[in-house]
């Protein structure tokens, strides 16, 4: 139970639960009450075609919003999504599609149909004798259709409704459309937008980035940044409760619930969801999501819960009830940073590790290879079964931090023995093994066909050796491979060309 959270209370998965929330007597506050993240999530859900009995109840700045978050890819404006909006609107007739248009920033109207339409000032152009001029009411404007097909349809469509329900705002758009260009209109439409959506966390790619920034300096154990006297932005919602959408994907986070269990303030769990709300918002935005698929949006909100999660337990010391303490003093925002952090640390680590003298990535075995080049990602990850993962924990990180050092040690210890070293770690030392039992000497020099089978004539037996400490666990590993193909090898002749666990003279 995601109490904490004030969690949406539009939890609708169907369109059978819509029609039992519909016939409510309070389904018409909720909905309009709802901010629109919650209300577009649930309509993408579900899918539009199924939900335009919700439609004429929305508000008009809701309208707004799903086309700001459904109608852009980065700076572009998108026809087709736009198309579909108002053709859901257009079914519940034109005064309806008036009312929605009301909602819709006349500026993005105006790019929809300026590729659509030719206007003309009649008094000023002198507009041609042609059967497709529509004039406006007061006759001031004349429209041309330039283009045929379903966009046409629909640009006549908006132009009717608004003719007949709200000519004033049709002729502000006509005037746009005459006496704007293209390229302005857009991006007056694109900035626009962005002031909007930045009030709910939408923000630029390049700064929605900087949520994982490093730390830049000395990490401190407990963020404390919140200004309390941060005021709205006059005419602008603030995020709302969490959607359904955001909600869901925090389940998984056993201890982030349990921290958030403890807040018991009213006022304290509205602020955190709006926080949340406006996190999750920034995180979407920074990994360019298309907010009209939800498969695609569920990934990004899994790190936002596993990176929470992270900070948490590393602010809290893995105390979930010190929990309303450090979300009193610290933003969301700040606490996900915190939790990213952990893992920074670790690619850091990472790359350090690269970059010992004569080290080369390709002497690892395979898993260790993969483990590092997961976590010198741009956001690592820790590779589970072959297959990469978030980071879910504290344990996570310290986990892949002992791993770290424990290959740090043995790359400079194996380094610092043999120089150069020409194979992989694995092969150098499993050769010198080989040696050790021949000769009673610990060289990696390539062994021979002979030498191998001489070491196998009484079958296989490793040589009693002195192992130093840091290469030790992955000694264990390395003979393991070398008895796996060995053992079987014992008595029989041997093609050096197929040997895979020591170096060999072909």
């Amino acid at each position: 139970m995601l109490s904490p959270l004030t969690a949406s209370s539009l939890r609708i998965e169907d369109r059978s639960q819509l029609e039992q929330f519909l016939s409510r007597p309070d389904a018409r506050r909720a909905i309009r009450a709802a901010s629109f993240e919650e209300v577009f999530f649930v309509i993408k859900h579900i899918g539009l075609a199924d939900t335009l009995e919700l439609l004429p109840i929305v508000t008009g700045r809701q309208v707004c919003g799903f086309i700001d978050l459904d109608c852009w890819r980065k700076d572009m404006f998108v026809r087709k999504p736009f198309m579909e909006w108002i053709a859901a609107f257009v079914q519940a007739g034109p005064e309806e599609t008036a009312k929605a248009l009301i909602g819709i920033d006349e500026t993005l109207i105006a790019l929809f149909l300026k590729d659509l339409v030719r206007v003309y000032e009649v008094e000023r152009d002198d507009p041609p004798d042609v059967a497709q001029l529509i004039s406006t009411p007061d006759e001031r404007f004349a429209v041309e259709p330039v283009e045929e097909g379903e966009a046409s349809a629909i640009g006549m469509l908006i132009l009717d409704a608004l003719f007949k329900y709200n000519p004033h705002l049709g002729t502000q758009i006509l005037t746009l459309i005459r006496y704007t260009s293209r390229l302005e209109l857009e991006e007056t439409a694109f900035d626009n937008k962005t002031r909007r959506l930045e009030v709910h966390g939408f923000v630029d790619y390049y700064e929605a980035l900087s949520i994982y920034a490093g730390p830049g300096g000395a990490r401190s154990p407990i963020a404390a940044d919140r200004d309390t006297t941060t005021e709205d932005v006059p005419g602008e919602e603030s995020p709302g409760n969490l959607p359904s959408v955001f909600a869901d994907s925090l389940s998984g986070g056993v201890f982030l619930l349990k921290a958030l269990e403890h807040i018991s303030d009213p006022g304290e769990s509205e602020r955190l969801a709006q926080e949340l709300t406006a996190l999750g918002n920034r995180i979407l935005s920074a990994n360019l999501v298309n907010l009209g698929e939800l498969e695609g949006i569920r990934p990004a909100l899994e790190e936002m819960r596993d990176t929470l999660t992270i900070g948490l337990e590393h602010l809290t010391g893995g105390h979930p009830e010190r929990a309303p303490a450090i979300l009193r003093k610290s933003y969301m925002q700040t606490v996900f940073k915190s939790g990213f952090d952990q893992m920074a640390g670790l690619r850091d680590r990472a790359d350090v590790l690269l970059g010992i003298p004569d080290f080369q990535l390709h002497m690892l075995d395979a898993p260790d290879q993969e483990f590092l080049e997961g976590l010198r990602r741009f956001k690592p990850l820790l590779v589970e079964d072959s297959r990469y993962r978030n980071f879910q924990s504290i344990a996570d990180v310290r986990g892949a931090h002992g791993r770290l050092l424990a290959l740090e040690a043995m790359i400079r210890t194996f380094l610092e023995g043999f120089s150069p070293v020409t194979t992989t770690f694995a092969r150098a030392f499993n050769t010198a093994t080989v040696r050790i039992a021949l000769f009673g000497k610990f060289e990696i020099a390539p062994l021979t066909g002979a030498e191998l089978t001489k070491f196998l004539e009484a079958g296989f037996n490793l040589p009693v050796m002195d192992v130093p400490i840091a290469l030790r666990p992955f000694a264990e590993q390395w003979w393991n491979a070398l008895r796996a193909e060995m053992e079987p090898l014992a008595g029989k002749p041997i093609d050096p060309r197929f040997i895979e666990t020591v170096s060999m003279q072909l």
